[in-house]
């Protein structure tokens, strides 16, 4: 009788064992949220000058780009200021920088200086239209 006893309880506990166990495998899976990574993108090394002769234009235009995230090395002012235009400099073969500068600042006057300057990969020379342009 004492193995009986035995018996049923043994097979009780992997009956229940089983029924559980077969019942943990057959519940979905929660799916994890994959984790989002952020890439900084490359914004380029920008040098912005006033061209336009109106004290303050490339401050207020480095701001402008500071706050879309671009990376402003320098500010100061172009050898004239006879501009009569906002203008974009690209300094390297890749304009990809530039053409998003141009972009922000909504003008389609960019073009192509390559020279030794390692230190900016634009120059943005500000013209009198510069207050349309930061807007």
């Amino acid at each position: 009788m004492s193995n009986l006893f035995t018996l049923i309880i043994v097979s009780a506990i992997l009956g229940i064992s089983m029924f559980i166990g077969t019942e943990l495998k057959t519940r979905p899976v929660p799916r994890q949220e994959k984790k989002k990574t952020v890439s900084i993108p490359y914004i380029g090394r920008i040098e912005v000058l006033n061209g336009c002769g109106i004290e303050g234009a490339a401050g207020k235009v480095a701001d402008y780009l500071r706050s879309t995230n671009f990376d402003i090395k320098s500010v100061g002012n172009a050898q004239t200021w006879n501009y009569p235009f906002t203008i974009v400099i690209s300094r390297t073969q890749d304009t990809t920088v530039a053409s998003q500068v141009a972009s922000s600042l909504d003008t389609d006057k960019m073009i192509i200086i390559r020279n030794n300057d390692k230190m900016h990969d634009v120059t943005v020379i500000i013209g009198p239209d510069f207050g349309e342009r930061i807007q």
